[in-house]
Parts: C-alpha cells; sequence; structure tokens
C-alpha cells in the first residue's frame, strides 16, 4: 500500500501542484478585479446593452449578484474553477484502474503482496486527499485576495463550507468516472464520460435555469447542489446539498469496487 501510495505522489505531485496553484491564483485574481475597478457597475452598464435573453444567461451565470461578495462567488461558479477541479478528479479517477489497464502495468502493480482492495483503497484515499488539497488552495485565494485588496472578509465557517462544498462536487465527479474506470479498458474513454457527465451537469443547471421548461432537470444535475453565493451569504443549508453529492461518491466508488474485484485482468 505505502509503495501504491508512493507512486501516487511521485506521479500526480506535478499536476497537483499547477491545478492547485493555478485555481488559488484565480480566485486571489477576481478578488483583484473586484477591488481594483467597479466591476459590478460595469457589468451592469454591458448588460443592459445585451438582448434579454443574453441578459438573463449572463446573470444566471453571475449566481444573481452583482455585489462584491456575489462577484467572488462567481469565481467559484466560473467554467475556469470548475474545470480545474474536474480535470484532476477525472485525470485520477480514469487512470487508477483503466489507465492501469490499458498501460499493461496493473498485473505488474498487483503480482506484489498486494490485495486488490489495497490498491483500490490507495487510489481513493489519495484522491480525496488531493481533491481536499486542491479546495483549499482555491479557499486560501480567496482569502488571502480579501486581506491583501482589502475586501470585507467572509466568515470563516462560510469559507469552510464553500471548501466542503466544492471537494464534494469533484468528489462526485471522481466517483463517476472511477466508475466507468472500472468498467473500461481505456483512459481516454473513461475521462471522457467523467467529462462529459460533469460537462451536461453543468450546461443543464444553466439551461434549467434560462428556460422554464427545463427547470425540472436541474434537481438531477451535480452542480445543482453545489451554490457558493448562498454559501458564502450565509444562510445556505448544506444538509441536503453534501447528502446528495457524498450520496454520488459512495454509489461511484462503490459500484466501481465491486466490478474491479470481479473483473478480469487485464
Amino acid at each position: 500500500m505505502r509503495s501504491v501510495l508512493q507512486r501516487l505522489i511521485d506521479r500526480y505531485a506535478p499536476l497537483l501542484a499547477a491545478a492547485a496553484l493555478l485555481l488559488g491564483l484565480f480566485q486571489f485574481l477576481i478578488c483583484a478585479a473586484v477591488a481594483s475597478v467597479d466591476v459590478g457597475g460595469a457589468i451592469e452598464l454591458l448588460i443592459s446593452t445585451l438582448p434579454p435573453f443574453v441578459q438573463a444567461a449572463v446573470t444566471s451565470q453571475l449566481m444573481g449578484g452583482l455585489t462584491a461578495s456575489g462577484l467572488i462567488a462567481f469565481g467559484w461558479s466560473h467554467p475556469i474553477a470548475q474545470a480545474l477541479g474536474i480535470a484532476v478528479a477525472v485525470v485520477l479517477a480514469a487512470n487508477a484502474v483503466a489507465g492501469e489497464v490499458e498501460a499493461g502495468t496493473i498485473e505488474l502493480v498487483l503480482s506484489q503482496p498486494l490485495s486488490r482492495l489495497h490498491y483500490f483503497g490507495t487510489h481513493v484515499l489519495f484522491a480525496g486527499a488531493a481533491l481536499a488539497v486542491l479546495s483549499a488552495a482555491g479557499v486560501a485565494g480567496t482569502v488571502v485576495g480579501q486581506r491583501v485588496f482589502s475586501l470585507p472578509p467572509f466568515a470563516p465557517v462560510a469559507l469552510l463550507k464553500l471548501g466542503a462544498n466544492f471537494l464534494a462536487l469533484v468528489g462526485a465527479c471522481f466517483g463517476i468516472t472511477l466508475l466507468f474506470s472500472a468498467f473500461s479498458r481505456e483512459r481516454g474513454r473513461a475521462a471522457t464520460f467523467g467529462f462529459l457527465v460533469a460537462l451536461t451537469s453543468y450546461l443543464v443547471q444553466v439551461i434549467g435555469s434560462l428556460w422554464i421548461k427545463a427547470a425540472f432537470l436541474v434537481p438531477y444535475t451535480l452542480h445543482h447542489y453545489f451554490s457558493p453565493r448562498e454559501i458564502l451569504a450565509g444562510y445556505a443549508n448544506l444538509a441536503r446539498p453534501m447528502a446528495v453529492l457524498m450520496g454520488v461518491i459512495v454509489v461511484g466508488v462503490g459500484l466501481g469496487w465491486w466490478r474491479f474485484r470481479r473483473r478480469d485482468l487485464p
């Protein structure tokens, strides 16, 4: 188990370090943009010149708020922040089983005195720790940005909830991709399916907030259970969102393990 963990650290430390740096820097730069100019006023002026449907789309993506706190919260729902978290989750999950099978190394790894349970569990634990580090880096970027640019700080509890909610969201993407990985022999296919699930979730959540006939689909998306604006405003109840996202993680990892312990290798 220790050898597998060391191998994962050696392999993914550069990816994790780069993603954590970029996410933290992105949140820091969001604070810089909010503090340097009247972003809210500029966006309101820009939105007023757009067609009504486009105005609704932009307002929805801004999470309904053009205040400083609302724009900082938007930084967590921004496609760049989402892409960084989901990319790490998908890469770790796709390589955990399908990647090793495709490379032909999984038989060599399991030829050591190492059970499938220890192998699989080590990948899950490492991914959980890696995604937690990534979430913490994003929160740190927000905290440092607020302090450097003298923006009103968020309550520590709200920041902890934000980090936990983001971690649960990307963890759910990891669980789903890991399930695909356990059934696949190609990392590219597993990663593609995982990415498409995350992308579909994001797009359906946006479309459902704009088109009333598609609104019934929104509760079936992962992103419906990620609400940075409500969390940072201090009135979000995370019990149900966290329960849903954790349920997705448990089901994805559980079914992935069920398949992995029964499948032939390679």
